[in-house]
């Protein structure tokens, strides 16, 4: 069993057999929760398009982080696409609209952001969600932004520039070469 799951300086969180995710996050609950979906694209195909110009992936597992309005209407806010590779799990996908965060009430977003932003609360979820699946998250980044928020929930620069790595789970530097080595050639995952 392991210790510690997380054992950041931002937020240090003791590992439970059972643990209710979105409670990291207890400020955000009646507005803002991070869900698997079966089907990603249902919910986010037209800024995937945008963002990435293909259709969202039909595999792997869709987290998708949706704002409830005061209305009750729910407006999904951003995604990330993780799809299992051997002991790993790989994220990818990531995106953040911007337009429906400008639609929020502001003390909401103000919430949001004072958590650590979007990506970072639904990071912090799949993270922890899905910790007993695997043995390592890698996550290839492309941008300045994506880096900083991606390390401040947990990843690592790797000695590539665009792989990041977050063991979880003790492993000795042989293994994380080898998993760290696996990722790279995948190539763009």
């Amino acid at each position: 069993m392991l210790k510690h799951l997380f054992g950041r300086e931002k937020n240090t969180m003791e590992y439970r057999d059972s643990f209710d995710p979105i409670s990291e996050f207890p400020q955000l609950d009646a507005f803002w929760q991070t869900i698997e979906v079966s089907n990603g694209r249902f919910f986010i195909n037209p800024l995937f398009q945008r963002k990435f110009h293909l259709n969202a992936p039909e595999f792997g597992h869709h987290w998708v982080s949706f704002y409830k309005a005061d209305d009750g209407s729910c407006w999904p806010v951003s995604y990330i696409h993780a799809r299992e590779y051997g002991p790993m799990i790989l994220i990818g996908g990531v995106m953040t609209d911007g337009g429906t965060m400008s639609l929020m009430k502001e003390e909401h977003r103000q919430s949001i952001i004072d958590a650590g932003g979007c990506y970072y609360t639904a990071l912090r979820h799949v993270f922890v969600t899905m910790a007993d699946q695997c043995e390592a998250y890698m996550g290839l980044i492309s941008n300045p932004r994506s880096m900083e928020v991606s390390c401040a929930a947990g990843f690592e620069k790797t000695r590539d520039e665009k792989l990041v790595a977050y063991f979880h789970k003790p492993a000795t530097p042989e293994r994380r070469e080898q998993l760290i080595q696996a990722a790279l050639r995948l190539g763009p995952f």
